[in-house]
């Protein structure tokens, strides 16, 4: 009798242990275990899971180990933000998502979307590098829920997580370049999702051998900088910038060549003094994040990247040239009128009177051409003459809840919502076309198909190889063909591209006018 219940017991203990493992809702990483929930029958989800910790202006390291269950049911706080006048309206201009979120420097956290148990496991991985010149973002966003990609697709699990942002990411200061190799925190933040994304995704249900990175603005200039800082990466098989490169450090846009007097300023504005000894740098790690955000944004400063050598370089152009970077295929590309939401949100904002619509479009057009078109077509050209297989496209959709206003077109931003099927979540209370719904399902294949097998998913997916001089640039949701793609000639988009200078003179002139 004792041994029988005694065998009972055990077997419910196994029956027990068996059903917690067949839901895949409690998933032991390097850290401890941590326990998720059901998005949909289909989802898995796990939000809010510290992948680092960082004391504030210093470089991530891993989390402490836990033996309790962490409960990732809820996103975690997003990096302090610099939500200055002009920031806000972009997001504004965007459908208003991320002005009203919690904040705080705890914010180092990885949120995961993987197939519920009973479907195929070991799959593609995308890891999400959002934007907002580095300034801005959060990964906390509805838009960038990965519950679409994983639901409607097999083969395919998906990561967004959270990196230092402004003065938290990139001080910029005097007494850090004395003593700390890199002070670029939120590229090193980067680097630390991936090393634990790769070192644990593999309990989720995720191959690490397939993982796939991929970044909108200053979110792809992050990806393009990881395959420079790491030429002879074995973790990352693939990548896709979105509507950003590179080139917004080399142009200067995001990059400072040598600290500036930003740090002073600041420090002097919080009390702190202009005097950039060890006091003053105690005295800002002592400082609240929120006056220090707060600050910020009253005062107008911009915190950018520093040229270190180590994760972003100063000879961009030469190191491309002999191709000096991670050789894995890529997928790039921009939106026909990015410049729309700057025009327009500096308008939302107070900051500029309302132009005419003809004004109003150059000014966008020059702003897309030489910010957007020319680099992605400068970065395409890179790949392919270093032997990359390369892919390139342009997003020209307008649709009426993401484009609401008769002077916003193919924004930038615009794709995010179709890439992750999130487009309900823009607007919603504007309906949604059967085109939109068509033409996501087409481009996140597309993404899907890249990330499951980046040297030829997209092949089998019927598009060409990236060559500038033939129709091989792929146009998504042009008037043609709305819920698919036609083909155009990379040399035709960047016909311009090397007249920068007489194309702002010109804009600057009908500006006047």
């Amino acid at each position: 009798m004792i041994l029988s219940t005694l065998f009972l017991v055990i077997s419910c203990s196994f029956c027990v242990a068996i059903g917690l493992k067949s839901d895949g809702l409690i998933i032991h990483t390097a850290q401890g275990p941590v326990s998720g929930t059901l998005a949909t029958p289909n989802v898995r989800q796990f939000l809010g899971i510290p992948y680092a910790v960082a004391e504030r202006w210093e470089a991530p390291t891993n989390p402490p180990n836990h033996t309790s269950i962490f409960k990732a049911s809820n996103y975690s706080d997003t990096c302090p933000q610099n939500l200055s006048p002009l920031n806000k309206g972009v997001l504004l201009v965007a459908g208003g998502q991320g002005i009203n979120v919690s904040e705080s420097e705890d914010c180092l956290t990885a949120n995961i979307w993987a197939p519920s148990i009973g479907r195929q496991q070991k799959t593609a991985v995308l890891i999400w590098i959002y934007g907002g010149g580095i300034q801005f973002g959060s990964s906390n966003l509805p838009q960038y829920n990965g519950e679409h990609f994983v639901n409607d697709h097999d083969d395919i699990t998906v990561v967004t997580f959270n990196y230092r942002l402004n003065v938290f990411g990139q001080p910029n200061s005097p007494q850090l370049a004395n003593r700390m190799l890199t002070q670029n925190f939120g590229l090193l933040d980067i680097d630390a999702a991936i090393h634990w994304v790769h070192a644990n995704i593999g309990a989720f249900g995720g191959d690490p051998e397939r993982i796939t990175i991929f970044g909108q603005s200053a979110g792809a200039l992050a990806v393009e900088a990881y395959t420079y800082a790491h030429p002879n990466d074995t973790i990352v098989k693939g990548a896709i910038e979105q509507s950003g490169n590179l080139g917004f450090a080399t142009s200067g846009l995001l990059s400072s060549p040598t600290i500036d007097g930003t740090w002073n300023t600041l420090a002097s504005k919080v009390g702190c003094g202009a005097v950039p000894d060890a006091a003053q740098l105690a005295c800002m790690r002592a400082v609240p994040f929120r006056t220090l955000e707060d600050t910020v944004i009253r005062s107008g400063l911009m915190f950018n990247l520093l040229f270190d050598n180590i994760t972003l370089f100063s000879d961009i152009p030469e190191r491309a040239k002999a191709g000096k970077f991670l050789k894995v295929p890529l997928l790039g590309g921009s939106t026909a009128n990015e410049g729309d939401i700057l025009t327009v949100a500096a308008e939302v904002a107070g900051l500029s009177p309302p132009a005419s619509p003809f004004v109003s479009e150059i000014l966008s057009d020059v702003l897309t051409q030489v910010n957007f078109t020319c680099p992605a077509g400068s970065a395409a050209q890179d790949r392919v003459n270093a032997g990359v297989r390369t892919w390139r496209y342009q997003y020209q959709a307008v649709f009426p809840n993401i484009s609401p206003r008769p002077d916003i077109r193919s924004y930038h931003l615009s794709e995010i919502p179709l890439i992750f099927g999130t487009y309900k979540t823009i607007n919603p209370s504007i309906p949604i076309t059967t085109n939109e719904i068509s033409l996501s399902k087409y481009m996140q294949g597309a993404w899907v198909a890249f990330a499951r097998n980046p040297d030829r998913g997209l092949v089998d997916y019927g598009w060409p190889l990236y060559d500038a001089a033939t129709n091989s640039t792929v146009v998504l949701g042009n008037f043609l063909n709305p819920t698919g793609i036609v083909f155009t000639k990379g040399t035709i988009l960047d016909s311009t591209c090397g007249n920068a200078t007489q194309l702002f003179d010109f804009a600057a002139q009908i500006s006047k006018a």
